[in-house]
């Protein structure tokens, strides 16, 4: 599996009832002077877990340090994987880095057939073996990117989010909808000072903000 970066980078989150345009103008007119980096699209992922929820637990008990594993493809299809990849999200309080791997055998699937299903099942627990893991939900909604001026700072602006509890009915899908934005910053920790000295236009409060955590707890709500 692929590294993404040696070095542990900060992201910080935040949840608003803003309109989503109003959020997005303030990025732009805020003193990082943000700008489209790269063009909309939809993220899908399946979030993997033990059979014990080992991830939920880890974040509502404020564990340090903790491990995401899930498959994120793009595109409007939320059953068909495209071109998806598995990504480890190895994180240690707001600082964090990524492990990734190309699954092209798992490329065109349809999610909603059982046969796929154990497919997929199969050829995660082969790469990642600490432990059995299975699918246990879904996530799926609309990103914009954007990058600083100064090229120092990534942001996210997610909308439209939906998520379903996959393990129960992945061949006829429940959704329910979080209808708030959800805005992140990545960066290095070397810019983390800079951050937060022009952060206060926009928020002076970070919140965390695990979409696979909320889909978990608040599916039944």
């Amino acid at each position: 599996m692929k590294k993404v970066s040696e070095d542990y980078r900060f992201e910080r989150k935040w949840i608003f009832n803003n309109n989503y345009f109003d959020i997005y103008n303030s990025l732009l007119k805020s003193k990082f002077y943000f700008n489209n980096s790269f063009p909309d699209r939809r993220v899908n992922s399946i979030y993997f877990d033990d059979f014990s929820n080992t991830s939920v637990k880890e974040n509502l008990e404020g564990e340090n340090d903790k491990t995401k594993i899930r498959i994120r493809w793009y595109g409007k299809n939320s059953f068909i994987l495209k071109k998806p990849k598995l990504e480890l999200k190895i994180k240690k309080n707001f600082q964090n880095y990524k492990i990734i791997k190309n699954l092209n055998i798992l490329d065109g699937l349809n999610i909603k057939k059982l046969e796929n299903v154990k497919l997929i099942s199969k050829v995660i627990n082969s790469i990642y073996k600490k432990k059995m893991i299975i699918p246990v939900s879904t996530t799926h909604y609309d990103r914009s990117y954007l990058i600083s001026s100064n090229n120092f700072v990534r942001s996210t602006v997610d909308k439209n989010l939906k998520f379903s509890k996959f393990n129960n009915n992945f061949f006829i899908p429940i959704f329910k909808r979080f209808n708030k934005i959800i805005l992140e910053f990545k960066y290095q920790k070397k810019y983390d000072g800079y951050v937060r000295e022009n952060i206060n236009n926009i928020s002076s409060r970070f919140s965390k903000s695990s979409k696979y955590i909320y889909s978990m707890i608040n599916y039944y709500s």
